[in-house]
């Protein structure tokens, strides 16, 4: 142990820094480093020397960065009440410190004089291990959080440890990029997991805090990987090696899925897994089920969230030549109609217009005017007919 600060605080200095954590402007991006400066005593390395008393805490921050159960630090030319100062920073890591305060049970210390310093020995009590303490991911902005997400989501994890900016640390906001992050994945959506957020330290005066995310879902990580599987498989199925685009490879999707599906308002499950293997779900199963099914065709679709006759419903809107279009596979359409503008709908169905595109009116068909018509030349019974370029032509007459 003689050398083991020395090394430690080696191979950590050797760690990427983070400067401008908390302004918005800065790039975007994930990093699992957490770099504080600290200065082994040289004349014994191992324990750390400090001389003021925002040594002392880095100190203290410093062996719980590194999972250390205990540490030694040596307080030289220390002008301040040793003992107030010593408590203070065990508090103030305890409390204040967003890894201390996610981390550490207590911090337990004694001091004694010895000749030209001071001797702490401080012992840490962890509520979590030092591998999990390794694990915990630096976030810089909402897409950074997003994909860190995404990454647990599509494993199934149960849960994510982010030190993020204290802007981002705010629970509502969370919530928001835990939905975003869930319905962005539909080959995954098996079940809204029971999603708890706690931030550490409550009342942050700094400028980043920890976040740490619990997702309880439907069942084990196990069973639920092994159903993603099944959807990938079911989806190739019906997609095809060579689907078809633009609105006929919409239908073709839209009467492939619907084909034996069960759908119950109430009763059904909220599960691309049960709408594509079993063949029972709710709207918001088969909406999620059909945005799938169009992303691994090609085609662009949104899953769409509002109600139905005053009851909550989800949907889908779809891209045809550059036109959004209202599908409901719930509904039971035929081909003539299943493609529907937002007048076509919004009798019934009510969404959010500012979160989703607009769907605009057909436009009508033109109709031939009179002149258009092509007479009939009665000296020599020829017909002039306009072509579709728009130039004359003649009909020979029949023998």
């Amino acid at each position: 142990m003689k050398r083991r600060i020395a090394a430690l605080l080696l191979a950590f200095c050797l760690l990427p820094t983070l400067s401008g954590c908390d302004s918005l402007l800065e790039r975007e991006y994930r990093s699992a480093s957490r770099h504080i400066s600290q200065t082994s005593d040289t004349e014994d390395t191992s324990a750390l020397r400090a001389e003021t008393y925002s040594d002392l805490v880095n100190s203290v921050q410093f062996f719980v960065t590194m999972g250390e159960t205990e540490g030694v630090v040596h307080l030289y030319q220390y002008s301040g009440d040793v003992e107030q100062d010593v408590e203070d920073a065990c508090q103030e890591v305890l409390e204040q410190d967003p890894l201390g305060a996610w981390a550490l049970e207590d911090i337990t210390w004694t001091s004694s004089r010895i000749v030209s310093y001071y001797e702490c020995i401080f012992t840490f009590t962890y509520r979590h291990t030092a591998a999990e303490i390794a694990s915990i991911q630096t976030v810089v902005g909402s897409n950074a959080i997003r994909e860190a997400l995404c990454d647990v989501i599509s494993d199934y994890d149960s849960s994510l440890v982010l030190q993020v900016s204290s802007y981002y640390a705010q629970k509502e906001l969370l919530l928001g990029l835990v939905q975003e992050a869930y319905y962005s994945l539909p080959g995954y959506a098996q079940g809204y997991p029971d999603v708890t957020i706690s931030v550490y330290p409550q009342e942050s005066t700094g400028t980043q805090q920890i976040v740490e995310i619990s997702f309880t879902w439907s069942g084990s990580q196990e069973t639920l990987q092994a159903r993603a599987e099944a959807i990938a498989s079911a989806a190739a199925t019906l997609v095809g090696t060579e689907p078809a685009q633009g609105e006929v490879g919409y239908w073709l999707l839209y009467s492939r899925l619907t084909d034996g599906l069960s759908y119950s308002a109430n009763n059904g499950q909220a599960s691309v897994y049960t709408a594509l293997v079993t063949g029972r779900t709710n709207s918001e199963g088969a909406a999620l089920a059909f945005q799938y099914l169009c992303e691994q065709a090609g085609l662009t679709c949104l899953a769409v969230q509002g109600t139905l006759d005053g009851s909550p419903h989800w949907w889908n809107l779809v891209e045809v030549d550059g036109v959004w279009r209202h599908v409901d596979v719930t509904a039971g359409d035929g081909q003539e109609d299943f493609l529907r503008a937002d007048s076509q709908v919004s009798d019934r169905y009510t969404w959010d217009t500012e979160q989703y595109p607009a769907c605009p009116d057909p436009e009508p068909e033109e109709e031939r005017s009179d002149e258009e018509e092509a007479p009939e030349d009665a000296a020599d019974g020829n017909t002039a007919a306009e072509t579709e370029s728009g130039e004359a032509a003649m009909e020979v007459p029949s023998e």
